[in-house]
């Protein structure tokens, strides 16, 4: 089964696989973002970007995608239902919803924030941090740190920084190996990516952030780039990319 959810409802497409009792693999794609969700006799048992899984990664995937594709291949799955369908759908629909509210003014759950002196609320985010990490250190749901952290924004307590979490991270491109950089352009993205620096200090070489974006976008799609934590990563680059091309 397969078709374009700008005709089928992607709530559509969940109901059909749930009311038939179908066990396989439904995957969906909406613009760049992919997501897979794993059912069992109908109900969902996992899935998620790349390897971000589970409710949080999957509530991050838009619950109404104006365009996109969805495909289902039949085969067993196991594991346990992540929640009932009707709650997973409302659950969905909730997050999704929120995230469209909370990124008027955060782009991404990536970004960097500075509490203001002061905010003792927001002591989390002393330094900067981003609103991943502070989900870490309050041991809540992420969707739940950017609210905290969205309301924290517009009281004027908390100061969004031009950092992202991602710029802590440090990937390897296969073309960064020697035999392929001697005989390259040496301004090339690709051979700076040679574990050396994190991203954040490749940004300080020169290159513009949106470039960095859109090329890590592109080899993430490709399978280029395989990063532990490639899913969020993906996820909230093309939140980020978004929210510049207003």
């Amino acid at each position: 089964m397969e078709g374009n959810l700008a005709t089928i409802p992607l709530q559509d497409v969940l109901e059909m696989i749930h009311s038939n009792r179908r066990s396989g693999v439904l995957r969906l794609e909406a613009g760049e973002l992919p997501l897979v969700l794993r059912f069992s006799r109908g109900e969902v048992v996992g899935g998620g970007i790349f390897d971000w899984e589970g409710l949080e990664a999957i509530g991050a995937f838009p619950f109404n995608p104006s365009s996109g594709s969805f495909s289902f291949v039949t085969g067993r799955q196991e594991g346990v239902p992540l929640l009932p369908l009707p709650g997973l759908v409302a659950e969905w629909a909730r997050q999704s919803d929120e995230w469209d509210r909370f990124r008027e003014a955060l782009d991404s759950p990536s970004r960097v924030l500075e509490a203001a002196e002061g905010a003792d609320k927001y002591q989390v985010f002393a330094g900067g941090k981003s609103i991943r990490t502070a989900a870490k250190a309050w041991q809540v749901p992420l969707v739940t740190a950017a609210e905290r952290a969205w309301k924290g924004v517009y009281a004027g307590q908390l100061r969004p920084v031009r950092k992202y979490a991602w710029f802590g991270l440090r990937i390897r491109h296969p073309l960064s190996r020697r035999t392929f950089a001697e005989a390259m352009d040496p301004n090339l993205i690709a051979i700076r990516l040679d574990g050396s620096r994190n991203l954040g200090e490749i940004i300080q070489l020169g290159f513009p952030l949106q470039s960095i974006r859109r090329f890590l976008v592109e080899e993430l799609l490709r399978g280029e780039l395989r990063p532990s934590g490639r899913g969020w990563l993906l996820r909230d680059l093309l939140w980020e990319i978004a929210s510049e091309e207003g």
